[in-house]
């Protein structure tokens, strides 16, 4: 049988909940979302680093390292049945627009159907075990002053009646601010929708598998829930593509960060090569995919997608949904107590002293390309004088077994991110998408 992949579990986003857990929040003052357009340009809209809604909330805090935006969500041609949504989390490593039933209470969204003409669901877990349920419902989303009309998206349900095959076991159930972090999730991934392969989709019936791909998309009859086929038109997808134009892709722009800092605003620009404010640099790195991941070689160690035809093997990805370097400890840096006053981080990296480190990135067509990162003491950021600070720049920890290398959020500060979406018309001169470049 030929195999599939669904892009979410390939960029494998790590929630905050994922590495280290949710005792990484912190109380503080402040915080909230991003969202607007910056610098007068139509296809650009800010987003900040800012700690996250739940700043401020009784038993909430910050949530570290994490990227935030706004998005105005319409029911279908209306422009008074709207609403905005701030607290978004920013995902690269993702596709599709995922948002809090809580915070669309107000919209009466139209269902989208699967192929048995059944109100679709959708479920995504993620690699930090946890998962997302929730219907597809149709909405004009605006994200800065660019719209998607008629986009499919999830809308997370409060219930936890997910089919057993969704949540595989898992009790995180992230379907609520304070155990998601943020009011919902916006993928701008690499692919055109959340079960896209190889230039089709996997959850179409047109794809050719014997029986629905799953956990994916499903169909319900009361509470009882079965994987269901689901055309590509219908499926959940990255907003960016349902754009009139700018829609091949997006850049990632954030300032640098030396050590910590309390917040940092940037920009999320739609579009590569389409305007002036978005151009692809001549002497960019560009790195070409295979399976949305390319290969990083670190401390003598590979991780690297070794069987394209099912994807197997433990790859690289660059994913501004997960809050730090996420990476199997080949150096043997220490890791952080069980133990802490914020609770158990003993899946982050500890060292006595800051550790400067490189790794060499390699694309599918070859190109290679020397990085270099740091690492610090995670319980020192989360617990000393910076722990109001929402922007840490050496976060990192540990990866589960067979994940690979996972670039988060800190490479993001200080390099204007590219991300290519797969199937899109590319500027003369790039090579056929998907791909990052920097």
């Amino acid at each position: 049988m030929q195999k599939y992949s669904i892009s979410v579990l390939l960029a494998g986003a790590l929630l905050i909940a994922g590495c280290g857990g949710s005792a990484t929040a912190k109380s503080t003052s402040g915080g909230g979302g991003g969202g607007g357009t910056t610098s007068g340009t139509s296809n650009t809209m800010a987003i900040a680093v800012n700690g996250g809604p739940t700043v401020g909330q009784a038993g909430g805090g910050i949530y570290p390292n994490a990227a935030f935006a706004s998005a105005t969500i319409c029911a279908p041609g209306s422009t008074s049945s709207c609403v905005t949504v701030s607290g978004l989390l920013l995902d690269t490593g993702s596709t599709g627009l995922r948002v809090l039933q809580s915070a669309l209470s107000s919209l009466n969204l139209p269902s989208v159907d699967a192929s048995n003409s059944s109100a679709a669901y959708d479920c995504v877990s993620f690699v930090d075990g946890s998962y997302l349920w929730g219907p597809v419902q149709g909405a004009d989303v605006t994200l800065g002053a660019e719209t998607a009309t008629n986009l499919p998206i999830q809308v997370i349900s409060t219930s936890n009646d997910a089919p057993s095959s969704c949540s595989n076991g898992s009790t995180i159930n992230a379907n609520s601010l304070a155990t998601l972090g943020a009011n919902g999730i916006l993928g701008v991934g690499v692919e055109q929708t959340d079960c896209f392969y190889e230039g089709a989709s996997a959850c179409d019936p047109a794809f050719g598998l014997a029986s629905p791909p799953y956990p994916a998309y499903y169909t319900c009859s009361g509470t009882s829930c079965s994987p269901a086929f689901i055309a590509t038109g219908n499926q959940v997808a990255n907003p960016v593509v349902l754009f009139p134009k700018d829609n091949n892709g997006v850049i990632v722009e954030l300032p640098a960060v030396s050590g910590s800092a309390a917040s940092v605003s940037g920009s999320l620009v739609f579009g590569i090569g389409t305007e002036s404010n978005n151009q692809l640099p001549s002497g960019a790195s560009i790195f070409t995919l295979t399976c949305d991941d390319f290969g990083t070689t670190f401390d003598g160690q590979k991780y690297d997608i070794t069987n394209a035809s099912n994807c197997s093997g433990s790859g690289s990805f660059i994913d501004s949904g997960s809050n730090g370097l996420y990476f199997p400890d080949a150096s043997n840096i220490p890791t952080c107590p069980k133990d802490t006053s914020v609770g158990d981080l003993s899946s982050f990296y500890c060292p006595s002293s800051t550790e400067n480190l490189s790794a060499t990135m390699t694309a599918a067509d070859g190109t290679t390309k020397n990085v270099s990162f740091s690492v610090q003491n995670a319980e020192s950021l989360f617990t000393g004088s910076t722990d109001s600070d929402a922007a840490l720049g050496g976060l990192a920890g540990t990866n589960p077994s067979g994940v690979g290398f996972d670039w988060g959020l800190p490479f993001f500060y200080g390099v204007n991110l590219y991300s290519a979406i797969d199937g899109q018309a590319m500027p003369s001169g790039a090579p056929a998408a998907p791909w990052w470049a920097y």
